[in-house]
């Protein structure tokens, strides 16, 4: 198992091992287009989680409960170590359906996302040095990253062209101050 594009991945040998098949198996699969995979430069196949549970799911396989986490993973941002405290406080009364970790500054966010990517992503807009928009820019331009979920989070008065820029950008714009609850409540619209 390996991370690829910040996405936990596995060879064809480690899919065999799952599935309980040889691993000409889970090539012939792959090379019938009924299991997506990534080829590395060196040629060899590897399978994103996200395309190896829907696979097992959809042919009655069990899933080994260590590769399926039900949880869904947010990355909280924001300079203010107080705001994201309080934000991560508030999910921890979903614990039962989030993990969360926090950043205090973007280029540590994009470090961990880099790292493991999370489902969604809540961002302060208005930080020291590289600001939500920039850290948004980066995110939207790369592959890899460009679906992940954002809620863009703020309490100064945006521009036109900043709300502009976020309505082609971020799922949600929430304006400080709000209620947690209502960030969980569109947190979990987003992501189901």
């Amino acid at each position: 198992m390996s991370e690829q594009y910040g996405e936990r991945t596995f060879t064809t040998f480690e899919v065999a091992r799952l599935c309980g098949v040889f691993h000409t198996t889970v090539i012939n699969w792959v090379n019938k287009g009924k299991l997506k995979a990534r080829v590395t430069p060196g040629g060899h196949r590897r399978i994103p989680l996200s395309e190896l549970v829907p696979f097992m799911k959809k042919y009655d396989m069990p899933v080994p409960a260590d590769i399926e986490d039900p949880h869904r993973h947010v990355l909280i941002l924001d300079d203010e170590p107080m705001m994201t405290r309080l934000i991560e406080k508030g999910f921890a009364k979903h614990k039962d359906r989030f993990t969360v970790r926090v950043a205090n500054n973007p280029v540590d966010a994009l470090v961990m996302i880099g790292k493991r990517m999370p489902d969604l992503l809540v961002m302060d807009l208005m930080m020291p040095v590289m600001d939500g928009f920039q850290v948004c820019s980066v995110l939207k331009s790369s592959p890899a990253t460009k679906d992940m979920k954002i809620v863009a989070i703020s309490g100064r008065k945006l521009t036109s062209t900043q709300q502009d820029f976020l309505s082609k950008n971020v799922d949600e714009f929430m304006q400080k101050p709000f209620e947690i609850g209502a960030l969980a409540a569109s947190v979990d619209r987003l992501l189901t």
